[in-house]
């Protein structure tokens, strides 16, 4: 468990806050400090923020509603108890507590009005308030007691485990005399601390058995002694982290289902262009596979084209016929890539002789190229010439050297 900052905003707020932080067992681990609510968000970094929201502008009671889904017990809330209060009811915030013996709900109700003014200093100050409770609920109380904390001119009461009241002091003897109707002869004993600063009541109308405690200490101190008292969380409904979450989510939805959708597409076009690409690849293969055929017709299992090809080049340099190979090659070639509109379709070398099938325009180009192979000084002979469906001209011819 963290360690948490618990700050009092108080009922005024001009004049400013109360906080204290407590260590991970709820313990005090430091003083209680005042000042400004950015004051106390300077020291927040890191610890989980507890408010305390003034008994005064709280109303608890109790309702009952059947069901369990809690949402839905949330809503019905303010028109089961409608009727308990003057004001609208949607002028005002409703936070359950959890179901007691009986199904009964402890209802904590705060004018919206208090709740958000209550918040805005929070907000403005930086502060993350991660929960925020009734100080009536935070004062520490036996079991079949009632005890009252004095903070100022200002008396707390907290009468049961959910439920309390803040009155003045001037009149706390005489609310709590009203009180305590007796119950099969016995009363509650009531315990009052009374802090530093604050009013002294007049205890005259409860008789002996009220115990009187004087603090040295503020109200804040002795809250905190009661933080882990079961409470009402009033961050629900509207106020709920969790609305504030989907608040600020909200104006980001469009942008991340833009950038969903972009994911998406970007692995659509990769994935079409990996196909893509493998079909390239596939069609290059077999093309080289095909040159290689043409080049090599001897060879009868073609494995891997390339790898194939580069053995039999080197078995043709082993053999004393790669030279001229290349020097037939090379002659040729440098004619052929000058004479334009000429494509080779294949190419075989075979006994000293390269054989070339070729694609050209015309018979008249065809010989073009022979006499100008001729004139580079190469022995040149037309094996074939045939007219393609294209109407272009397609033919073989074989080269040996001749004169270097």
């Amino acid at each position: 468990m963290r360690s948490t900052l618990l700050i009092d905003a108080g009922r005024n707020q001009a004049a400013g806050c109360r906080w204290v932080i407590l260590d991970s067992e709820g313990r005090s681990a430091g003083t209680v400090r005042s000042g400004t609510a950015k004051e106390a968000a300077a020291e927040a970094a890191g610890l989980r923020v507890v408010a305390l929201a003034p008994g005064i502008d709280c109303l608890l009671t109790q309702v009952h509603i059947p069901g369990q889904n809690r949402q839905k017990l949330l809503r019905a809330a303010p028109y089961a108890l409608e009727e308990q209060f003057s004001e609208d009811v949607e002028d005002l915030h409703f936070a359950l507590g959890p179901v007691l013996p009986g199904g009964d709900h402890p209802v904590a109700v705060v004018a919206i009005q208090r709740m958000n003014a209550l918040l805005e200093v929070f907000t403005e100050a930086g502060l993350e308030v991660h929960q925020l409770v009734p100080d009536l609920l935070a004062i520490p109380c036996p079991a079949d007691s009632i005890c009252v904390v004095m903070d100022g001119n200002v008396a707390l009461v907290r009468s049961g485990p959910y439920s309390g009241f803040a009155v003045d002091a001037e009149n706390l003897g005489l609310i709590l005399a009203s009180q305590q109707e007796p119950d099969e002869g016995a009363t509650r004993p009531v315990h009052i601390t009374v802090t530093a600063g604050s009013t002294m009541p007049d205890l005259e109308a409860l008789g002996p058995q009220v115990e009187v405690e004087h603090s040295s200490g503020s109200a804040l101190e002795v809250l905190a002694r009661g933080l882990s008292s079961p409470s009402i969380d009033l961050l629900q409904g509207a106020y709920s982290r969790a609305r504030e979450w989907g608040k600020l989510w909200q104006p980001w939805r469009a942008t991340a289902a833009l950038l969903l959708a972009g994911l998406v597409l970007a692995h659509v076009v990769q994935g079409i262009d990996y196909v893509r690409l493998k079909q390239q690849q596939a069609d290059l293969n077999s093309r080289i596979e095909t040159v290689f055929k043409e080049t090599f017709p001897a060879t009868r299992r073609v494995v891997n084209p390339r790898v194939q090809m580069q053995q039999q080049l080197e078995q043709l340099q082993r053999q004393g016929g790669g030279t001229q190979f290349m020097t037939l090659l090379a002659r040729s070639g440098d004619v052929l890539r000058s004479a334009g509109d000429v494509d080779i379709t294949g190419a075989s070398f075979r006994a000293g002789r390269l054989d070339l099938d070729l694609k050209l325009a015309s018979l008249q180009k065809l010989d073009e190229l022979k006499q100008t192979l001729a004139a580079s000084g190469l022995n040149v002979e037309i094996q074939s010439a045939t007219t393609d469906s294209d109407q272009r001209v397609k033919s073989r011819l074989r080269i040996h050297g001749g004169d270097a």
